[in-house]
């Protein structure tokens, strides 16, 4: 009998659902990306359909100062037509700034990557562009602790620093995405964390195990570290600074157990990966942004328990039997 069964065969796709030039920062600490500041370049992000009440909940992280990365299944229903997104700059105990953009088929903000699949079988490409254009983006102030309207001036009074709104609006720590060319299934050299945003509260999630590159799905799979429906579009960070990965979906798989006899499940996360023609599809769009490929030093060869669980969920998100 095989050591891995499947255990749910459809993926959890994690959005959550509610009635130009740049100076590129690279970081090279080894402790770094494991504090909520090290995240200034990662909002939470609200994705509304006009004419409905529902909200689609996910995260974004910025590559330029008008350019955020997202998961494409988060627009996917949200945003077939018109649509509004919203960016969280700036949340604290009585004060709030949105930055909002409306998108349309005629003035389009939301850019999918054509391979985006999203048939909850593969989480390949599920890449999406958000375009904030200063011209037409709104900014609200609200006061959290009664719900009202804030001028500009009265905002600023309220935060702690000035300086922490202007970085919030232009972008800081914007981050170079690791781009990934491997022909093999390989375990990547870095820990690796990402953050999880809700209603501005933020938490550093740290996983524990490495993560695995699938080849044929242009994915990473790990076991999951905290990872949770709402927070799609998280951009999954090295310690030496590069964006991996965004996170997309979670499912789960059996490890047979030989003491008891039985299946435990496992709950795996699913990050989409970056590659050659993610380049080329933020290129078309974006222009100018921060990239370096993964060299042999950032990659060990999988042992053998990896290699059975990356078949098994390579045949399953493949559509095979």
């Amino acid at each position: 009998m095989k050591r891995f069964l499947l255990f749910f065969i459809s993926l959890f796709l994690l959005s959550h659902q509610a009635s130009a030039e740049v100076s590129f920062i690279t970081v090279s600490d080894e402790s770094s990306y494991n504090e909520v500041e090290d995240f200034s370049n990662t909002y939470e992000i609200n994705f509304n359909r006009h004419g409905e009440k529902n909200i689609n909940k996910c995260q974004a992280v910025r590559l330029d100062e008008y350019w955020f990365l997202t998961a494409a299944h988060c627009v996917e229903n949200a945003c077939r037509d018109n649509c509004s997104f919203q960016a969280r700059l700036i949340v604290g105990p009585n004060y709030e700034a949105d930055m909002t953009v409306t998108h349309t088929p005629q003035s389009p903000k939301i850019f999918k990557h054509e391979k985006a699949k999203l048939d909850k079988r593969s989480s390949s490409y599920d890449l999406a562009l958000l375009y904030f254009k200063p011209s037409e983006t709104k900014v609200v102030y609200k006061d959290m602790s009664i719900r009202r309207a804030l001028t500009e001036e009265q905002f600023l009074q309220r935060i702690p620093n000035e300086s922490l709104y202007y970085k919030a609006v232009k972008g800081t720590n914007i981050p170079n995405l690791l781009i990934v060319n491997e022909k093999e299934g390989k375990e990547l050299n870095r820990s690796i964390s990402a953050i999880s945003i809700w209603d501005g509260k933020r938490e550093v999630l740290d996983a524990k195990d490495p993560l695995v590159y699938s080849p044929q799905q242009k994915l990473f799979f790990t076991k999951n570290f905290g990872i949770i429906k709402g927070i799609s579009g998280s951009g999954v960070m090295t310690n030496t600074g590069e964006l991996v990965a965004i996170v997309s979906a979670i499912g789960s798989v059996g490890i047979y157990n030989k003491k008891t006899k039985k299946y435990d499940p496992l709950s795996i996360v699913y990050l989409s990966a970056f590659d050659q023609e993610v380049v080329d599809f933020i290129h078309e769009h974006v222009g100018s942004f921060g990239y370096i490929e993964a060299t042999p030093e950032y990659w060990g060869n999988l042992n053998a328990k990896q290699k059975e669980l990356l078949n098994l969920l390579d045949t399953v998100n493949l559509g095979k039997k």
